[in-house]
């Protein structure tokens, strides 16, 4: 019976392979596609109905500070276009990882150049142009790093606490007033999900748990 079991699994497996396989030849079977639909910043489908994500940046997700504008920018660009993709992958959601080209020049850094897209250390060809557009936009605070996504002044004084997310492991920490000079570094980044709050409770209540730095 578990040999049964086990054959089932291999070929469940087996055919989920060549389906996922097929759909990525799809949209490999040529280089250049037409932009049907843009679902936010950084992702999109083409008339194969694959969809793509822009390799190496990170537009803020949909209900977050700067993801209308981001979607806007995007779809600007490249909507009911016809763009070149370069896939290097496929990631978890089976969508295509890729470099995005319009008439020759990359949407990638467009985006990140814009401020309304982060750029994510990546193995795209266009990485270093990426990196010094980025740096460009947090320094000059455009887009999502500007006050309106990126706060260190609470829009409330009697909203002080500040409420972080870890990009890399999703931890929520806060940071009362009293955390002296770790409190004045830290930034809210609305756009990747920080918050303020008004008490402790409230961060509590929020998922937040209070950072072992401050008393």
């Amino acid at each position: 019976m578990v040999r049964i079991i086990v054959i089932l699994i291999v070929f469940s497996s087996f055919l989920l392979n060549i389906y996922f396989l097929g759909d990525k030849m799809k949209t490999q079977a040529k280089s250049y596609y037409t932009v049907t639909k843009v679902i936010d910043g950084d992702s999109f489908f083409v008339d194969t109905g694959a969809e793509v994500r822009i390799l190496g940046i990170n537009a803020p997700e949909i209900g977050r500070c700067g993801s209308q504008e981001a979607k806007e920018l995007l779809s600007k660009l490249i909507f009911n276009k016809k763009v070149k993709v370069s896939p290097t992958a496929s990631d978890s959601f089976h969508r295509l990882v890729a470099d995005v080209y319009l008439d020759n020049q990359s949407v990638n850094n467009q985006m990140v150049a814009s401020g309304w897209a982060a750029y994510d250390s990546s193995d795209s060809q266009n990485a270093k142009e990426m990196q010094t557009s980025g740096e460009n936009a947090r320094k000059n605070k455009i887009g999502i790093f500007s006050e309106k996504c990126s706060q260190t002044i609470p829009p409330s004084p009697n909203c002080k606490i500040k409420g972080n997310v870890n990009d890399t492991d999703g931890n929520k920490l806060y940071y009362p007033p009293n955390c002296g000079t770790r409190y004045d570094n830290i930034t809210v980044d609305l756009f990747r999900g920080d918050q303020w709050f008004c008490s402790e409770k409230e961060a509590q209540e929020a998922g937040f748990a209070k950072t072992k730095v401050c008393p």
